[in-house]
């Protein structure tokens, strides 16, 4: 029955089913699939909950990926613009198959699938949905042949009328044999324990199966077991156990849940969804847990320590100088406060980051650390406000008393505090392109955990990143240290003008590298615009003929937003100036390693100074560069300066939420196992590390 009907679904999405084609939009054609979304009814009833179709018809030889892709790939998603009031479930999908791949294994489907998705209607319908209902949304998905993997994306729509909500004659029995393909929810009990390098999964019966064959459990969490080996599965009256060797993330689970497939004699695949708990999780495992969740923290707290450190914050420090000669001139009181202000400023800033990351993620987002810089507009705004900090401290206009964001020194009571906690929160946008040793695993941990956790982690970062001003803020004999105040302040807040341009340059050049030449030069005449505005601003508070000077601030000003919207309007990435054949890809990778050549990998991204000093400093180094080629060893490249969910995966992959990653890659090793170099690199670092493989 489930092999008719699957045969079924396939020939009616190759067909494109015509009927009923008055309620959607005509099939999306990408280069290697045609997408498009259908409805299980012919209206929408107010209140009512209905079905919805993503159609995926991948062209021949080609294939797409379940929820957990196995060692490679990325399930569909979508990303839903509905109608006030509307709401969509997830996407369920089928029972997976097998997607071999040379030494790898991933789960998915080599033919045309449905995507279904329940959603619900409001009861009250407003104004503008009283005749028809318009769902869309993004589609984004993976395909795949023998040789490549393509991200394909895709704008899709649907317009429904209003009404009783009755069935779509066109559709319904393609909802029925996809239904039929999607595994049935079993209430058995089940677990699954995790010991000596093997997880061992086991379902109570509630009755014997009898003769089956070709069983496999697919689970849903990614990466516990080893897709490649063989399950080792023993059926008995009571119990089904299934034994398989341990993958790379089992020890991030708790209870998870699976689909287990099987034949029975003389009957078609059959499937069932379990959940499984982790066995003796509470009584056996908290201790280890507590002791990972202590080493997050600790790494965390270190690499904020680290972080302020690293060349991308270099030209922040700046303003921490001119806070703490403004320390130094204060009470012990005014001190605590400029501390605890700064800290808050730090903490409340890596907290918004984490929660955004968080629910982007969890929207179907492929993001990791510093992923704003991935956006060009967010890296023109940065440039902007690090251009006009630097027209403040020069002296053409200042904030105190208005809005002391970063205002003047001492100027008035009170502006202080609010300076100090904009302060921290500018040092951590700016801190963001950077990642240190501790803490790149302890945000791979935290980015895979719980949210509770994750803002634990990312709170313990931010503490150590405030710790070294908080202690000289907060201890009086640390003032004895200080400068004394006085004339030189004002020189001094001037010439500390110039590494916020320096900053300024190094964000325009990484807007140059991921967007084009006009963006650039759109962005510099809203800096102009900017520049001319805030020098009439500076005059106006000087008083000096307040109305054409209000004039020529909003004319700058209109100048400088509209060269900023326009700048994203001609967007065109350029990524790395590398060959086809540098460019890091999986199947790049996996060809090399077959033919037996050893592999670099390195990920980057123009707006990771870390990354620049090691390319720099390191990986371009005579030595090393000699060294790879007398090793035969080829050199790939993944750039991340825009945003790529492949690359995301990699990173995430190997524990980490941000660039740079380091991986060697040796001749015959495990492609799941490279040898992870460190975040800061030496010429001689890499070459005894790769000699030490």
């Amino acid at each position: 029955m489930q092999l008719t009907s699957r045969l079924l679904l396939a020939a009616m999405l190759a067909a494109g089913l015509t009927w009923g084609a008055q309620l959607h939009a005509e099939p999306v054609r990408t280069d290697h699939t045609q997408v498009e979304l259908i409805s299980e009814v012919a209206s929408v009833a107010p209140g009512a909950t209905f079905s919805l179709g993503l159609r995926l018809v991948p062209d021949i030889g080609w294939h797409t990926y379940w929820t957990n892709p196995g060692d490679a790939g990325k399930a569909a998603v979508v990303k839903w613009d509905l109608p006030e009031g509307f709401e969509v479930g997830e996407l369920a999908f089928p029972a997976p198959g097998f997607v071999p791949f040379g030494p790898l294994m991933s789960y998915g489907y080599n033919e045309a699938t449905l995507l279904i998705a329940e959603a619900r209607a409001p009861q009250i319908l407003t104004e503008e949905m009283k005749d028809e209902i318009r769902i869309a949304g993004r589609a984004d998905w993976l395909i795949c042949d023998d040789q490549v993997c393509i991200p394909e994306r895709a704008e899709v729509a649907l317009v429904l009328p209003v009404g009783s909500g009755g069935p779509n004659p066109g559709t319904r029995s393609e909802f029925a044999a996809a239904r039929a393909l999607q595994p049935l929810p079993a209430d058995w009990q089940a677990s699954y324990s995790v010991e000596d390098e093997r997880v061992q999964f086991r379902i109570e019966l509630p009755q014997p199966l009898g003769d089956v064959s070709d069983m496999y459990l697919f689970p849903d969490a990614e990466k516990l077991i080893d897709h490649v080996a063989e399950q080792a599965i023993s059926n008995e009256s009571q119990a089904l156990v299934v034994d398989v060797p341990v993958g790379p993330r089992a020890d991030r689970y708790e209870d998870v849940q699976g689909v287990l497939t099987y034949r029975s004699e003389g009957a078609p695949r059959q499937a069932l969804t379990l959940t499984f708990a982790r066995a003796s999780f509470a009584a056996e495992e908290p201790a280890s847990q507590a002791l990972v969740l202590l080493q997050a923290v600790a790494f965390a707290f270190l690499g904020g320590l680290l972080l302020n450190l690293m060349p991308c914050v270099l030209p922040i420090l700046s303003l921490k100088a001119l806070s703490l000669v403004e320390v130094s001139a204060g009470s012990v009181r005014a001190a605590k406060q400029s501390g605890f202000a700064y800290t808050a400023g730090v903490l409340i800033s890596f907290l918004a980051l984490a929660l955004l990351m968080i629910g982007l993620r969890s929207a179907g987002e492929q993001i990791g650390w510093a992923f704003h810089l991935q956006n060009p507009s967010m890296v023109a705004l940065l440039a902007l406000i690090m251009f006009a900090v630097g027209m403040n401290f020069l002296g053409a206009f200042e904030l105190a008393g208005r809005f002391p964001v970063l205002g003047g020194l001492a100027d008035k009571p009170g502006a202080g505090k609010s300076s100090e906690f904009f302060t921290g929160a500018l040092a951590v946008i700016v801190a963001s392109p950077c990642t240190v040793p501790f803490m790149s695993p302890a945000l791979g941990f935290a980015l895979v955990q719980s949210p509770a956790v994750s803002l634990l982690v990312f709170a313990s970062l931010g503490l150590g990143f405030a710790l070294p001003f908080l202690s000289v803020a907060v201890f009086p004999a640390a003032h004895k240290l200080l400068p004394k105040p006085g004339a030189w302040m004002q020189a001094l807040r001037q010439v500390l003008a110039f590494p916020m341009f320096a900053t300024a340059l190094w964000l325009l050049w990484v807007l140059g590298r991921q967007t084009s030449v006009d963006a650039l030069s759109l962005v510099l005449a809203a800096m102009i615009g900017l520049g001319f505005a805030l020098f009439a601003w500076g005059r106006i508070q000087s008083r000096a003929v307040p109305i054409g000077w209000s004039l020529g601030a909003l004319a700058g000003g209109l100048v400088a937003a509209s060269g900023l919207y326009l700048a994203t309007s001609v967007s065109a990435p350029q990524g790395l100036d590398t060959t086809p054949n540098q460019t890091f890809s999986d199947e790049r990778l996996r060809s090399l390693h077959s033919q037996g050549v050893p592999v670099f990998a390195y990920f980057t991204a123009d707006w990771c100074i870390t990354c620049k000093v090691n390319e720099r400093v390191a990986l371009s180094a005579d030595s090393v560069r000699e060294f790879f080629a007398t090793e035969g060893i080829e050199v790939l490249v993944g750039d991340w300066t825009n945003e790529d969910p492949r690359i995301t995966q990699v990173l995430e992959q190997h524990g980490r939420s941000g660039v740079p990653l380091y991986l060697y890659f040796e001749n015959g090793g495990d492609l799941h196992a490279p040898l992870i170099l460190p975040s800061l690199l030496t010429p001689d670092l890499v070459i005894d590390s790769i000699r030490d493989a």
